[in-house]
């Protein structure tokens, strides 16, 4: 697959820096895997848990025997957004205008704005962009139709169209779906697709997590069995009610400790103050000591179901107990 939108000419000088972005992580990853095609000396690093200057760091340093390297960077909210996080970006960019042949630097980005400064800095240098968040029905075709030849697969035109709408037109959740019915038969007809493929409705995780935040248990009862009818992953709802809790903590606590939206913010990787308000807003409900117990919850309800306990029955537990 090559959906390259925007490509800065080869020439002297040109970088190997590349600025990815798709709400997918399959179209991530088969980018990361074309652009690192025959190198397996691959690094990866998440601006969740680790600096920028940990990455710049790790990047500028070579042993005698070191091959060619790929730094893959996922989190990174440079390249997006409203706030410019100037020290920062400085600093990326005479690391990045300083880097030899020997290395390649793949961005995963929240998203790319090519207006801005760092972003038009970075694609001077020779950066090539891949903005894949709205992923035409055509490139959705063309990443299943080469799965299938990949996996040695026989799909059927109208199969594949049934899928992509049982799936709502979700790259991932199709493709999990493919590869589950070929496990039955590797030529994938209508008639295997109508008995075993899911059948999403139109009801997200992020509805179901609004409803858990503001205790709307009626609502999230009813939205946790449809999803689980759907066939969605255990872990993605957690993942989802993970992440709203987290963030309703760290903005409680910036808040506890005299910061401002803005600064809150920059420092949190939002996009604008938006997101603090509603953070500060959905956690009125709840003290800090109650948000700090639930994460902890939570933790625990992964390692249950990560050790094989019934995960209807384990969150709907955990919905009883907030």
């Amino acid at each position: 697959m090559k959906i390259i939108l925007a490509i800065a000419k080869k020439g002297d000088n040109m970088k190997e820096i590349y600025l990815l972005s798709s709400s997918s992580y399959n179209i991530i990853n088969l980018q990361i895997k074309e652009i690192a095609v025959g190198n397996e000396n691959i690094t990866y690093h998440s601006l969740n848990d680790v600096t920028i200057y940990d990455c710049i760091d790790d990047a500028s340093y070579f042993g005698l025997l070191d091959d060619d390297r790929i730094i893959v960077i996922k989190d990174v909210k440079y390249f997006g957004g409203k706030f410019n996080y100037e020290e920062e970006t400085n600093a990326l960019y005479n690391f990045l205008s300083s880097i030899d042949d020997s290395v390649k630097i793949i961005f995963v980005c929240d998203s790319i704005v090519k207006t801005k400064d760092i972003t038009k800095k970075v694609i001077s240098l020779g950066a090539k962009i891949f903005d894949l968040q709205d992923l035409t029905l055509d490139a959705i075709n063309e990443v299943i139709a080469n799965y299938v030849t990949d996996s040695d697969l026989v799909l059927d035109n109208d199969a594949r169209d049934l899928i992509l709408k049982n799936s709502l037109n979700n790259l991932d959740v199709a493709l999990k779906d493919i590869e589950k019915i070929s496990n039955i038969n590797k030529h994938i007809t209508v008639s295997l697709v109508d008995e075993y493929g899911i059948k999403l409705e139109s009801v997200d995780t992020f509805e179901f997590s609004n409803a858990v935040i503001s205790k709307n248990f009626n609502k999230a009862f009813s939205l946790l069995d449809k999803l689980f009818s759907s066939g969605i992953d255990e872990f993605q709802i957690l993942g989802v009610l993970a992440s709203s809790y987290i963030n309703m903590f760290m903005v409680r606590d910036a808040v506890n400790h005299g910061l401002g939206d803005e600064e809150i913010a920059k420092k949190l990787g939002y996009s604008g103050t938006g997101r603090v308000y509603v953070m500060k807003k959905n956690s009125k409900i709840y003290t800090t000591e109650d948000l700090k117990n639930i994460i902890i919850d939570l933790s625990n309800l992964d390692i249950k179901l990560k050790t094989g306990y019934n995960a209807k029955y384990e969150i709907k537990e955990f919905l009883l107990n907030l």
